[in-house]
């Protein structure tokens, strides 16, 4: 009967021994898997798999998808739609869209994600355009050799986002339909989305569609941290006239329940742009797991300081995002970059490169080239736009330098808070170098500078609003 006790025992302890490396292994992966689940909100909280609490601070990877003529190496500003179907009727479509895929390459390349994850950053978002995934606006995607929707770049995107550690917030920049009256959804003064007419209404359902293939494609990638539906949609009429904003309000309800009816998991930000009574709180129409974002331009300390205690007083028991931001007028970085992490907010900048006049030292980039040579659309030849388009652009190709703004920026990723640049409305910043403090201030009054003479150039042309 010993005998037999001993033998149990030394075979049960030789089980132990044998399972132990096998349950410390898949409680590993276990953990492992939980901390790299996806992103969602927990009250005003975005919280990662673990239950930890993750503010997101980065920057847009603006020009890639669509382009801003301001800053990217085309000239046009109605927007890029212009340069684009011209080209068409030049080279082809096909010629055309293989031009458009190589300046995204150049753009930006692996270095950009790695100079993003430098700076401390912790996210990426991603400004697309449905031009780069179809070939017009009657939803016709471009498909790989088997037959599936190409989303290769894309892919790539997400590939790298995931080897440098920075979550993907993917921007529909620009929709078939233009959502507002601006340059940067691809051509100003064109809104019709939001129409009661039946070209409208194919307009809503192609980009529901897109919505639709996208998030099929993206539900299992926990890198993606959330889907940002429609870039400022509505533009200055979002809360001016009650019809448009309605019409806007329920196609966002269409677009939510597509995403969810194939994807879940992932977080939706929905724009309320420049205050939060411009979107429906959570609870008319039963939103769940959403973050609202807005879009900061304002010219003083004192209306970022009135926009945060808007956010506050919403209550809506969400997240809120800063999806771009810049101080203009009188206003600062200190403060708001302070404002923004004091009060919890996530934020990414506007925009990560620029290429342009002044764009070298300008606070709007954290990389800038003033000697790119911009393309001549209507004449250029297929070779000439290749080459422009080339590997000149890249941020390490020799004609870009980083800006003070990038080594500024450096010091708030952690979530810094300058206290005397709070109380004192940027008077007496404390945070970050003398020497950058002071490049940065002079870069800004360049900025300004270039900004008017930017202004004056669209109100000749009739393309500001």
């Amino acid at each position: 009967m010993k005998r037999n006790l001993k033998k149990a025992a030394s075979l049960l302890l030789a089980a132990v021994l044998l399972l132990t490396p096998l349950t410390a292994l898949c409680a590993g992966a276990a953990d492992m898997n939980t901390a790299q689940a996806f992103l969602h909100t927990e009250g005003e909280n975005i919280v990662n798999g673990a239950g930890e609490q993750v503010v997101l601070r980065g920057t847009n990877f603006g020009g890639w998808g669509i382009m801003e003529d301001w800053f990217c190496p085309f000239t046009d500003p109605a927007g890029e739609d212009n340069a684009y179907l011209t080209l068409v009727s030049r080279f082809g479509a096909e010629k055309t869209h293989e031009l458009f895929k190589w300046y995204r390459s150049n753009w930006i390349t692996e270095t950009d994600y790695k100079n993003v994850a430098d700076v401390g950053m912790n996210c990426v978002r991603l400004p697309i355009w449905y031009r780069n995934f179809q070939s017009d606006d009657n939803g016709t995607w471009y498909r790989g050799a088997d037959g599936e929707i190409d989303f290769s770049e894309l892919d790539e995107v997400i590939r790298l986002c995931k080897k440098y550690g920075l979550y993907l917030i993917i921007d529909l920049h620009g929709l078939p339909g233009y959502q507002n009256d601006y340059d940067h959804c691809g051509r100003s003064k064109s809104m019709s989305l939001f129409d009661d007419t039946p070209q409208a209404s194919r307009y809503r359902e192609v980009v529901t569609d897109f919505w639709v293939e996208l998030a099929k494609h993206c539900k299992d990638e926990p890198t993606v941290a959330m889907y940002d539906l429609m870039n400022e949609p509505c533009g200055t009429n979002i809360t001016r006239e009650g019809n448009l904003q309605q019409s806007f309000w329920d196609f966002s309800d269409v677009l939510y329940r597509a995403i969810r009816a194939v994807d879940p998991d992932h977080i939706i930000t929905m724009e309320a742009i420049w205050d939060p009574s411009a979107i429906a709180g959570p609870d008319v129409y039963g939103w769940t797991n959403i973050v609202y974002q807005e879009h900061l331009y304002d010219v003083t300390n004192i209306a970022y300081l009135n926009k945060a205690n808007e956010i506050r007083k919403a209550g809506y028991n969400a997240p809120f995002y800063i999806g771009e931001f810049y101080p203009r007028g009188v206003s600062t970085f200190d403060y708001m970059l302070s404002l923004f992490n004091e009060r919890g907010l996530s934020w990414t900048t506007w925009t990560y490169k620029g290429a342009g006049d002044r764009a070298d030292n300008s606070p709007w980039f954290l990389y800038g080239s003033s000697t790119v040579e911009k393309i001549d659309y209507v004449n250029d030849s297929y070779d000439t736009l290749w080459t422009k388009w080339g590997e000149v652009l890249r941020t390490d190709g020799g004609q870009f330098s980083r800006t003070a703004f990038a080594d500024f920026v450096a010091n708030y990723v952690d979530g810094t808070v300058d206290h005397a640049s709070f109380y004192s409305f940027g008077t007496l910043s404390s945070v970050g170098s003398v020497d950058v403090r002071w490049n940065l201030f002079m870069d800004k009054l360049k900025a300004i500078y270039t900004t008017i003479l930017d202004w004056i150039r669209k109100l000749k042309t009739g393309d500001l609003l």
